[in-house]
């Protein structure tokens, strides 16, 4: 008998089969699956995708069990995703969920604690029993979303042009954002030299590609941040403090005071070694874990339900389930 696990993001989706002793037999991966950002057809479409590498060579009937982590499931068309389920030869029922409590349960294998997670946007629960039961944040990159890669990419972007709209062009930060720009928008090479001869025509050069393009681009500009912080620059330490307080101070909103629960740390902005990720672990005060494979916890947490694991056997498959893939 085996289990499946699926992480479904906006970005990729994937999903890995493992056996009862945790043993992984089969992963596949395909394009996001986030029904609220592709739509519940595409959604399914890349699921199957990812579902059919991960099954080869398995009769699926076999499947006793699966948990579907699935950033944005609230928007998914549950009749189409199951259609989708069973032409893919699945006799399980799934549970789909949030992507939550399988980014914390990829940190540990404890039923209560706090998740943070900080990708392109930032969120953090309260988990009880695996399940959510208090949120923070999550409320998008325009009105929410408070130290996120989208928040530090823009604050970068902030910053770049407010120092080239004053002639100051001395900056790394600055540079490194004007520089990335400029090959996003010059694909043969870069466009002229640097300092700019003017920086006020250079700061609304910037501001046009900002503003032509989807805002959630600006995301791609986070690592500059943590690139220009670790050489000290002011601009990007200044950033790197604010974006830490703004996530502890999420997680504050979650977390019971005096709690000592574990804390995981999700999403490439926590889980990428550099100044965000230290000064959010020094902010909290806390222990930390940073979350492993999301798949392989949603695999874990189907094996737990499918073969009735009590805590120690659930605790142990989980170390090997993480530890492997």
């Amino acid at each position: 008998m085996y289990v499946l696990g699926l992480d479904v993001g906006g970005t990729s989706s994937r999903a890995l089969l493992l056996d009862a002793s945790g043993r992984r037999i089969g992963y596949g991966r395909a394009p996001g699956g986030n029904p609220a950002a592709h739509g519940t057809g595409t959604a399914a479409a890349n699921i199957r995708r990812a579902l059919e590498p991960a099954l080869l060579g398995v009769d699926p009937a076999e499947v006793a069990g699966a948990v579907v982590g699935m950033a944005g499931f609230g928007a998914l068309d549950r009749a189409v995703f199951d259609q989708m389920w069973a032409s893919a030869g699945l006799r399980c029922v799934p549970a789909v969920t949030g992507d939550l409590g399988v980014a914390f349960a990829a940190g540990t294998a404890e039923p209560r604690g706090t998740v943070l997670i900080a990708g392109t946007g930032a969120i953090a629960a309260r988990i009880e029993d695996g399940e959510p039961v208090a949120v923070s944040d999550g409320l998008g990159w325009l009105l929410g979303d408070q130290g996120s890669g989208f928040w530090l990419g823009r604050e970068a972007a902030r910053a770049a042009v407010r120092s080239l709209s004053r002639g100051e062009s001395d900056g790394l930060l600055t540079r490194l954002v004007a520089e990335e720009i400029r090959d996003a928008d010059n694909q043969d090479g870069r466009a002229g030299g640097w300092p700019p001869v003017d920086g006020r025509a250079e700061a609304i050069r910037l501001v046009v590609h900002a503003q032509g393009r989807s805002p959630l681009e600006l995301a791609r500009l986070a690592p500059l941040v943590s690139r220009a912080a670790a050489a000290g620059d002011p601009d990007a330490l200044k950033i790197v403090a604010t974006a830490a307080g703004l996530l502890c101070a999420t997680v504050a909103e979650v977390r019971q005071e005096g709690e000592d629960t574990p804390i995981v740390l999700a999403g490439s902005v926590l889980t990428s070694e550099g100044p965000v990720c230290s000064a959010v672990r020094d902010g909290l005060g806390a222990p930390t874990a940073l979350a492993g494979d999301g798949a392989a916890a949603a695999a874990w947490l189907a094996a737990k339900e499918a073969f009735g694991l009590d805590r120690e056997a659930a605790a142990g498959l989980h170390r090997r389930i993480l530890r492997e893939v």
